[in-house]
């Protein structure tokens, strides 16, 4: 059986029109830069997830350019929302709003983590989601799990970020713990990198297309340093073991 490459794109929080600027840059361009050396690098994956937070304020025109952008750049595009989406809009593209992908001895299941908004950026799992899970897995008990969700889990030691990660994240963690064939946990949000082990589960955090934020800060601080501020992706080969890869891309611009 061969690997399965997914790779990850987030928080590109394109605007109404395409040469708006968010915080200072062009989110644009940073997003076509990234596809642009996807297409050059890691043209042949067989998923590209799209993690939330892809349009700000969620602009039907956002969406319209995200479909055509990354149309065919893998063998499957799926998206999630984040809490800067909006999801209804987003589920009218029915093929990318799909949430469950089943390959060789792998399921990738999205999850929505946009319920309960706090109006500050946070988000939960609604029961109804967690139910839903919890069926899915049951279904493909015989494969390796990777959960895909905007908000992380975990804190990571940046106070206003720790202040929004997935409000819920206790009861998320005590029904994991019932899946023993869960290896990865995939999120956005953070607009950093972060790799964080939790018993047998790795949950990945990647950095955004859009500006970053430096790590570890009371209040939000855009990243100036040279090379952590270039938009970035994630490339993950899920082996037939259940063991994997995983690196982090960063694009000059």
């Amino acid at each position: 059986m061969d690997n399965i490459r997914v790779v990850q794109v987030t928080d590109c929080h394109l605007q109404e029109n395409a040469d708006d600027p968010f915080k200072g840059f062009n989110p644009e361009q940073r997003l076509l830069n990234t596809l642009q050396q996807l297409r050059s690098e890691d043209a042949d994956s067989d998923l590209l997830l799209l993690s939330g937070d892809l349009v700000h304020h969620g602009y039907a025109s956002g969406y319209q350019r995200l479909q055509r952008y990354t149309d065919g750049m893998a063998k499957e595009v799926r998206w999630i929302p984040g809490n800067h989406d909006d999801a209804a809009r987003m589920r009218e593209y029915q093929a990318l709003f799909e949430k469950v992908f089943v390959q060789g001895d792998w399921c990738i299941i999205m999850l929505d983590s946009t319920a309960e908004p706090d109006g500050k950026g946070g988000g939960a799992l609604s029961q109804t989601e967690l139910d839903w899970l919890a069926s899915v897995v049951a279904e493909h008990a015989d494969k390796y799990l990777l959960l895909v969700l905007h908000h992380p889990p975990v804190a990571v030691g940046s106070q206003w970020q720790d202040s929004i990660m997935l409000a819920n994240a206790e009861a998320f963690w005590t029904q994991l713990k019932k899946y023993k064939n869960l290896k990865l946990i995939v999120c956005g949000h953070l607009h950093q990198a972060h790799q964080i082990e939790v018993g047998q589960v790795c949950v990945l955090a990647t950095p955004a297309t859009a500006p970053q934020f430096k790590v570890s800060t009371v209040e939000p601080e855009i990243e100036s340093d040279p090379y952590l501020s270039q938009p970035a992706y994630r490339v993950i080969d899920l082996l037939p073991d259940g063991k994997y890869t995983t690196r982090v891309k960063r694009v000059p611009v």
